[in-house]
């Protein structure tokens, strides 16, 4: 215990270290040796700085958060029965005012949340200098301060232009988490869809919750959902475009675009085919200042379908003709 009070003097200790001490320090039959070692570094502390003056009224308030959890008659006994060792208590008080009250004063971490609705997306700055695009209908949760790990958890999808750092920056989703160290990505983690994240600068490790892995070069993507798990060469723009205003589809099957379309102008579409393969039909259009209307004229002309839209509720219902 003497060199691990002396680490505790120093300001020197674990978080383990420190906890063991203050245990120590709240147990009575551990006065007479507390009081021994108390003593010691004092004379040292006076040695070393005979200018020091004690802090009775700190020591006061410094005894009461060592003994907090203790019953008041205990807490009482054992403060009188210290006052005999006053030069153990002025060190207490020279400890407390420069070190103790830092180690016991951690800082808090708030975390804070973005929720994006449909219809919207939002760009912000992490506070280690990371820039993050956020799509619409997505939960993004951050702390306000990063430690040795820079960890976020993302519900839905998300662009990241990671600050490069020697902490290691990871993206907890309900499908596996994305670890980085610097590097431009886009995630897509909404529920009820398969994930996908895709990788435009730098490396990335996807590991999905059943631990299996995968790492990615630019131009590569990674699927996953309940049926496979797959890295394949993609065209990065046709799922980035997002952050910068575009919707582009190359191919892209109408049962693939509704999802994307329902988020983008906040609708609900239902399809009410009598034909269940017009859902595979494929279309090649890019979305940028296109209103709803002029989108679904262009589904209209190009596919058998008809549609109708209901402002109150929003939803679009798709029939065949």
């Amino acid at each position: 215990m003497h060199k691990l009070f002396a680490k505790y003097i120093a300001g020197n200790c674990s978080v383990e270290e420190y906890e063991k001490v203050k245990d120590f320090i709240r147990k009575p039959e551990n006065d007479f040796y507390l009081n021994g070692l108390l003593r010691s570094a004092w004379k040292k502390r006076l040695q070393s700085k005979p200018e020091v003056q004690p802090n009775i009224q700190l020591l006061h308030s410094i005894h009461h958060q060592i003994a907090l959890n203790e019953p008041v008659q205990i807490r009482r006994i054992r403060f009188y029965q210290r006052l005999s060792a006053v030069a153990a208590f002025l060190l207490i008080g020279l400890i407390l005012a420069g070190l103790f009250f830092p180690q016991i004063r951690e800082p808090i971490v708030t975390t804070r949340n973005i929720s994006v609705p449909y219809g919207g997306k939002t760009h912000f700055t992490l506070p280690d200098g990371s820039n993050v695009w956020i799509n619409s209908g997505s939960t993004f949760n951050y702390p306000d301060r990063f430690s040795n790990e820079r960890i976020v958890e993302l519900q839905g999808e998300a662009y990241f232009d990671v600050a490069h750092n020697s902490s290691p920056f990871i993206v907890k989703t309900s499908y596996g988490e994305v670890e980085v160290l610097g590097t431009e990505f886009n995630i897509k983690a909404y529920e009820d869809e398969s994930f996908e994240t895709t990788l435009v600068n730098g490396a990335i490790k996807f590991t999905n919750k059943f631990g299996k892995q995968a790492e990615l070069v630019p131009g590569t993507q990674v699927v996953f959902d309940s049926e496979k798990f797959r890295k394949r060469s993609v065209e990065t723009d046709l799922f980035t475009s997002w952050k910068d205003g575009q919707l582009i589809f190359r191919d892209t099957p109408l049962y693939i675009m509704i999802p994307r379309l329902e988020r983008w102008y906040n609708v609900d579409i239902e399809l009410k085919l009598k034909e269940e393969s017009i859902k595979d039909l494929k279309f090649t259009a890019t979305i940028e200042f296109e209103s709803f209307s002029e989108v679904l004229e262009l589904i209209r002309v190009t596919t058998p379908i008809e549609y109708s839209f209901d402002k109150d509720t929003r939803i679009l219902s798709i029939n065949s003709p």
